[in-house]
């Protein structure tokens, strides 16, 4: 059965939505895992949680990961210039 607009609009957003929102706001900067976890404090994710999407997030092409002096980074993928989200 439909839903109308307004319960649309009422339902919480997917964690990887929200993910990606802010790293597209914030496509010039990486960040690292604990820096993720605070920005997504709200969504009650574990770290373990965030990072397997994170990986999955990297793997579709959404997000890239470098390693810099043994700590990893993620940033928001570009592709042809445009931003993805």
């Amino acid at each position: 059965m439909p839903i109308n607009e307004s319960e649309f609009n009422k339902s919480t957003r997917p964690p990887s939505i929200l993910l990606l929102e802010f790293l597209s706001a914030n496509y010039r900067n990486a960040y690292s895992l604990d820096e993720l976890a605070e920005v997504m404090s709200s969504q009650d994710m574990s770290k373990q949680d965030l990072e397997k999407l994170l990986d999955a997030l990297e793997y579709g092409g959404h997000v890239k990961l470098r390693v810099i002096d043994g700590k990893t980074y993620y940033k928001h993928s570009e592709i042809g210039g445009l931003k993805l989200i």
